[in-house]
Formats: C-alpha cells, sequence, structure tokens
C-alpha cells in the first residue's frame, strides 16, 4: 500500500507539471512565489487594510511551492530507493518533512479562511464615530 501511495503521489505530481506546462498561464499555471508581494501583503494585514483580508493571500504560493517540492521529493525519493536501497534513509528524513509542510499548509489554509468572515464583519459594521441619523 505504500509503494502504491507513492507512485500515485509521483503520478498526480507528473499530470500537474504536465498540465502547467501545457496551460502556462491562468489557474494551472504554477505558483510563483513573490517575497515582496507576500511582505506587502502581510505589512498591508498587520496595519488593518481590510483589502488584505479579502484578497488571495501570496504566501499560499509559497506553500504551493513547498508542498510540491517536498511531497515530490518524498515521492521521488521513494521511488529510487526502490532500485538503490542507501536512498532509504533520505526518503524517510524527506517524508517527515513532508509530515510538517502539510499541517502547516492545513494551518495556513485555516488561518487564511478565518480572516475572511472577520474582513466582512469589519465592512459591514457601521462606523461608531458616525451619528445615525443624517
Amino acid at each position: 500500500m505504500h509503494q502504491f501511495a507513492g507512485y500515485t503521489v509521483l503520478a498526480a505530481l507528473a499530470v500537474r507539471l504536465a498540465a502547467a506546462w501545457v496551460a502556462p498561464s491562468g489557474r494551472l499555471r504554477l505558483p510563483r512565489p513573490s517575497v515582496g508581494a507576500a511582505l506587502d501583503w502581510l505589512a498591508r494585514l498587520l496595519f488593518g487594510d481590510a483589502r488584505a483580508r479579502s484578497q488571495r493571500s501570496p504566501l499560499l504560493a509559497w506553500m504551493a511551492a513547498a508542498l510540491l517540492v517536498v511531497v515530490g521529493g518524498a515521492a521521488l525519493t521513494g521511488a529510487v530507493a526502490d532500485f538503490v536501497t542507501p536512498v532509504e534513509r533520505l526518503h524517510e528524513a524527506v517524508a517527515d518533512w513532508s509530515l510538517a509542510v502539510v499541517l502547516g499548509h492545513l494551518t495556513l489554509v485555516f488561518a487564511l479562511h478565518a480572516l475572511k468572515p472577520a474582513a466582512a464583519r469589519r465592512t459591514a459594521s457601521p462606523n461608531p464615530t458616525e451619528s445615525p441619523v443624517p
């Protein structure tokens, strides 16, 4: 079962990379993380910009790239370890890291999802300093 799952992940990543190669623009393109965009978004978020809460986070591109590298690395080293036994230790180490990256991804997704209702509440609530009577 372990080998089947590994080869399935390897095949899924190959299909994903092929889709990105065939359609280099649009939703199927590979993530292009940008340090500047991520820092700008974080700064706007920290200073209370409501648009930053409702926009797509550039941190998702970083997490997608990390997932592709680490999970792909675990699957690839697992396939190599089937034929080259000493690679087994590398496969185990990369697989341990992949679990941490997947948990980090889940944490990021839930945290970003929690920001959306907070942004909606902030924009929907009236300004308490304004008078309700025109």
